[in-house]
């Protein structure tokens, strides 16, 4: 799986790391763990995404690597690149801003990811190892192959993203191959108490919006279904960024007798996050392609055009219609 992307690496010395829009611990762990791998080389690095590094993801990057695109950035960083590598993410349109200067340039590029639906003709060479529960696995495994060290730094940001995709190994996605790696990590020397507080610590703002979206919460008459969602308001009102929000939806997604859940978010420009969570009778994957968007069949995600309410409105009904699952 790795031979065509080592050879790259060892015969490359220039490169550039992005992933997907709003990156969360697994886009960022994969990012600071292949950085790092590759400064040990010998090699030069730079991190160039299109959206700022959430506050729960900054303790990985002590380097200050990661920078955020901008219209002024500074164009020799992918002039100067051989290599271009595309992390936790296999479509274009999540890529965000930065995916236009990628497609100009020329430049080789690689795709390591563990989402399905791949875009066709995404990246030269493609990675996709769906079975992989966070793409930090993947970088990590590449790292082995190519008999790299695994020092604590890369094992932190390895472990950080386990636990993001895995829900610290609550989710369907938690197998043997996670265990045997979180307890790699840890002989390295990772401190998991540390680290899960990094990820998931809440600010008050978080709290604070807490009690207003769950005060949103729907169901269907069968409670199969459930939904909530988080206006511009709310989000104002609560003092609180987009990424207060994250982990409310498996609140949802914890109450008994739900299949599927929704949590549609509206963005400072009016459009609409849409994240989908399954337990597992119901894939949530299916949806989101259906409106353009991607992920697993347990978790995945989608935008739409605003308002919210119709945006509501209109993927409830079409939920309700077609996948409340029979039994």
């Amino acid at each position: 799986m790795w031979t065509d992307v080592a050879e790259k690496i060892r015969v490359h010395q220039n490169f550039v790391l992005t992933t997907h829009i709003n990156p969360e611990g697994d886009a960022i762990g994969s990012e600071i763990a292949l950085a790092a791998f590759f400064e040990g080389l010998g090699k030069n690095v730079t991190i160039m995404n299109s959206s700022p590094t959430p506050q729960n993801s900054v303790f990985m990057d002590t380097g200050n690597r990661i920078k955020v695109y901008s219209e002024n950035y500074d164009a020799k960083v992918v002039d100067g690149a051989d290599i271009i590598m595309i992390l936790d993410v296999n479509n274009w349109a999540h890529v965000g801003p930065f995916a236009d200067v990628i497609r100009a340039s020329g430049k080789t590029t690689i795709c390591i990811d563990h989402h399905q639906g791949a875009e066709n003709g995404f990246a030269d060479i493609m990675v996709n190892d769906t079975s992989a529960a966070a793409a930090g696995m993947m970088i990590y495994d590449l790292i082995r192959h190519m008999r790299g060290e695994i020092t604590p730094e890369i094992a932190t940001a390895v472990y950080a993203s386990i636990i993001t995709d895995t829900g610290t190994f609550r989710f369907s996605n938690t197998d043997e191959r996670v265990f045997q790696m979180a307890t790699e990590l840890t002989r390295v020397g990772v401190d998991p108490f540390s680290i899960h507080r990094q990820v998931f610590a809440k600010t008050s703002a978080a709290v604070r919006l807490l009690g207003a979206v769950l005060n949103t919460l729907g169901s269907t008459p069968d409670g199969k279904l459930a939904w909530i969602h988080a206006t511009r308001d709310m989000f104002e009102n609560a003092a609180a960024d987009y990424e207060d929000s994250d982990g409310l939806l498996d609140i949802v997604r914890s109450t008994k007798g739900v299949e599927f859940c929704l949590f549609f978010k509206e963005l400072p420009d009016g459009n609409v996050k849409v994240s989908l969570r399954s337990n597992g009778k119901v894939d949530v994957y299916e949806i989101a392609k259906s409106y353009g968007g991607g992920g697993h069949r347990m978790a995945s995600g989608m935008s739409l055009d605003g308002p919210i309410e119709k945006a509501i409105h209109s993927v409830i009904e079409a939920c309700t219609r077609r996948h409340i699952p029979k039994k």
